[in-house]
């Protein structure tokens, strides 16, 4: 025996309120994640007031401090680390596959200037002509 109640209406209704909790979390998670995802490593640019400039393609190479006393300074090449003596080879092969490639070096601003010395050597040894420092715009009026 069935008992059913003939008031009784489907509900064709979606309840939009825990999508929305869920989505508006979501939002504001990647807000907060968002500006960390530029790079994986944090450095500390030189201020200077300079033009912006966009190359049409480029890698980046980031050179940051040494963590401790005494310990060389790591360099990144589009976030992946290379040695000093790899680093001609590394831009001379990535040179090689696109021809219109410019470089622009991110360097810490405590970096010594003999290590941004010799960076900028691999890259002329390299064969690139193109080189951009890449520095943060100043604060001041």
């Amino acid at each position: 025996m069935k008992r059913r109640n003939p008031n009784v209406q489907p509900l064709s209704s979606i309840n939009l309120t825990s999508f929305m909790d869920v989505t508006f979390n979501l939002l504001i998670a990647f807000m907060i994640i968002a500006p960390t995802l530029k790079h994986g490593m944090e450095i500390d640019l030189p201020q200077v007031k300079a033009s912006n400039l966009k190359p049409k393609d480029s890698i980046t190479i980031v050179i940051r401090k040494a963590p401790q006393r005494g310990e060389e300074e790591r360099i990144y090449v589009d976030d992946k680390r290379v040695a000093l003596e790899d680093l001609t080879n590394h831009i001379t092969a990535l040179y090689q596959r696109k021809r219109n490639l410019d470089v622009l070096i991110e360097a810490d601003k405590t970096v010594p200037y003999e290590i941004v010395a010799k960076v900028l050597h691999a890259i002329q040894k390299a064969g690139v002509p193109g080189v951009g420092l890449v520095t943060e715009p100043t604060t001041e009026p």
